[in-house]
């Protein structure tokens, strides 16, 4: 059950980093890199097992990563321009931190 719930939150942060990372340029990217840091964290105080936030982190990749794709009907949620470039190579940054922080 705790991995399962671990995927959710994770793929449900990045759905909300992937809306939020286009509102106002700057401050959208560092808001959604924040949440994300601290959600994946919270998976690691709330579960009390690194695993869990790994498993969190790789469901957040894998949206970010499919959102950063063409879809079928030729949209894309994640640009190539700065501001998704930001947000793709940042997030992984954080991801990393949040896994190594401490429980």
């Amino acid at each position: 059950m705790r991995f399962l719930a671990s995927l959710l939150i994770g793929a449900g942060t990045a759905a909300i980093a992937i809306l939020l990372h286009q509102s106002l340029p700057p401050f959208g990217v560092a808001t959604s890199l924040f949440f994300t840091y601290i959600a994946i964290w919270m998976i690691g105080r709330t579960f009390a097992a690194r695993r869990y936030k790994f498993f969190a982190a790789i469901a957040w990749l894998s949206v970010i990563l499919r959102g950063g794709t063409v879809g079928v009907g030729q949209e894309i949620l994640v640009q190539g321009d700065s501001v998704g470039s930001a947000l793709l190579l940042l997030g992984t940054f954080v991801l990393a931190a949040a896994i190594l922080a401490r429980n």
